[in-house]
């Protein structure tokens, strides 16, 4: 039975992003896509499945896992699980090297350290992707991340918007893909655990807590206790936006 359970999940995993990728069009034959590799089981879960789903998918692909570290002593630990991951898919990383750690030290920011982190993280993948004629990065959110993200801006940003599963940027030059938007994290983490990838991330000494994020996931927990497809219905409502009834 929990064979039987164990693989109907992984079946699903590999049928939502493939479905995913179909309905926003992620892909073309021959593409070459940067994977945004954070650490965690997000970004590590995504590359596993866009590398083995090659052997029986129609059309091929490149991959390139990038990581960008923080200049710190703790990047170590990060980098040398990363290059354990890729090397066992036959891949190959590519560190990028910055000075965010420094940065975060020295500046008085009012927002949370891991926004200015991941923006500035952004920055250097998108350098990276224009040096090298790269036209796309995936980036490991998934439906969680998307729907947290659209209660934000509703409650705290005064807009009805979220991240997109394809998004092009600088008048199409780059495209932003995320290839798990139709997995849960509760998805990603059967995943992960299936194939004995990492669940937890290395620790990183600016990592705060967002509590306006966590209230936005201790809400959802909460719709989902009185209904079982409040989060599909949210994603739904992302595609299904009746303008002529907005103000």
């Amino acid at each position: 039975m929990a064979r039987e359970r164990r693989k109907g999940i992984l079946g699903r995993v590999k049928r939502s992003l493939g479905r995913a990728l179909a309905d926003y069009r992620m892909t073309e034959d021959g593409d070459t896509l940067i994977v945004a590799l954070s650490g965690g089981k997000d970004s590590s879960a995504l590359l596993h499945i866009l590398e083995t789903r090659k052997a029986w998918i129609p059309i091929t692909y490149e991959l390139k896992p990038v990581h960008v570290t923080l200049g710190e002593h703790e990047d170590q630990l990060r980098v040398e699980r990363l290059y354990e991951q890729t090397e066992a898919l036959g891949l190959k990383l590519e560190v990028l090297e910055s000075d965010i750690a420094l940065r975060l030290d020295n500046c008085e920011l009012p927002e949370n350290p891991c926004f200015h982190c991941s923006r500035w993280k952004r920055k250097l993948l998108f350098d990276y992707a224009a040096r090298e004629n790269i036209g796309k990065i995936a980036f490991g959110h998934h439906r969680d991340d998307i729907l947290e993200t659209a209660l934000l801006n509703l409650f705290y940003g005064s807009s009805f918007s979220t991240m997109r599963p394809h998004q092009k940027l600088f008048s199409g030059r780059l495209t932003i893909i995320r290839p798990l938007a139709y997995l849960d994290e509760k998805d990603v983490i059967s995943y992960c655990s299936h194939y004995s990838l990492p669940l937890d991330s290395p620790p990183c000494r600016f990592q705060k807590a967002s509590g306006k994020r966590a209230a936005m996931k201790e809400l959802l927990h909460n719709l989902e206790k009185d209904n079982s497809n409040v989060r599909k219905s949210l994603f739904h409502a992302l595609r299904n936006v009746r303008q002529e009834y907005l103000l």
